[in-house]
């Protein structure tokens, strides 16, 4: 009885420090280390994956998901931070890690709907201000009287291929109705049960712009689609989108669940769409 009581204590100790400012943090996802630091982490925060944006606590190192047990190991890690997909990348890293005393926070990015549980979780977990946090989330995602006078009608290409969309219920589809825009592809069907991106294609684009229903076309560009304006306009159909204003936004401001992306996603749409108006 008393092994099992040491051992409950030194669990609560470990998931509730004493000391949270002395935690050593590894984060492997940009949308978890964009939060943790929207929260007022980034002290806690030892080394970051080698996809975080470099100008997110550059000094930090950068680790690779593939990269072996021995360079997590010599950080002396407390916590690790990842996803599941991560996790199926490498998992022997994080059996041995999990060995070594090392905690493993496994945690997918949300949906929309999801992200205020998140928060919760991941700033419980890691002792950070989450409540904080959720007042500026609320303060963003309340509906506030939009600028616009008119209805600016958007589509956004998630890829190039076959030319995909955001599924209606995704996280970019969110940001353009908060923004004031209307989404043309919200009646889309996701590829996959749950996944972000939907199908749509070239004929459905050029039918709204016919019919006086486009107004902005943005190309998400990022690891999904590293498509550039140049490479936009070198396609055939794109002569057809007349008086069309196309713009580059990208992915991590349009479709990462995070604080720092909502706010800056939102800003960089609501420009675009008071833009559009204005030149109308």
């Amino acid at each position: 009885m008393k092994k099992i009581f040491i051992a409950i204590i030194l669990f609560l100790s470990f998931i509730l420090p004493a000391n949270a400012e002395n935690l050593r943090v590894i984060s492997l996802y940009p949308g978890h280390s964009d939060n943790i630091f929207a929260m007022g982490g980034e002290k806690i925060l030892t080394a970051l994956s080698e996809n975080d944006d470099a100008d997110l606590l550059p000094s930090l190192p950068r680790l690779s998901l593939r990269d072996n047990a021995e360079k997590f190991l010599v950080l002396k890690p407390d916590v690790v931070v990842t996803r599941s997909f991560a996790m199926r990348l490498n998992p022997n890293l994080y059996e041995i890690l999990e060995r070594a005393g090392v905690k493993i926070i496994n945690l997918d990015p949300p949906s929309w709907n999801d992200f205020e549980n998140y928060l919760q979780t991941l700033g419980r977990q890691l002792n950070l201000d989450y409540k904080n946090a959720l007042e500026k989330l609320h303060a963003k995602i309340t509906p506030h009287p939009s600028p616009l006078t008119s209805n600016c009608f958007c589509f956004i290409e998630a890829t190039s291929k076959e030319i995909h969309t955001c599924a209606p219920d995704s996280w970019a589809a969110n940001l353009i109705s908060l923004a004031g825009g209307v989404n043309i592809a919200d009646n889309a069907e996701p590829l996959r049960p749950g996944s972000s991106i939907a199908s749509w294609g070239v004929e459905r684009v050029l039918k709204s712009c016919e019919n006086k229903n486009l107004d902005v076309y943005i190309i998400q560009t990022g690891a999904m689609n590293s498509t550039t304006l140049k490479d936009f306009y070198k396609r055939e159909w794109t002569a057809a989108l007349k008086g069309v204003k196309v713009y580059e936004v990208p992915e991590k401001y349009l479709s990462r669940p995070s604080l720092l992306g909502l706010e800056k996603g939102l800003e960089i749409l609501r420009k675009i769409f008071i833009s559009i108006e204005s030149d109308d």
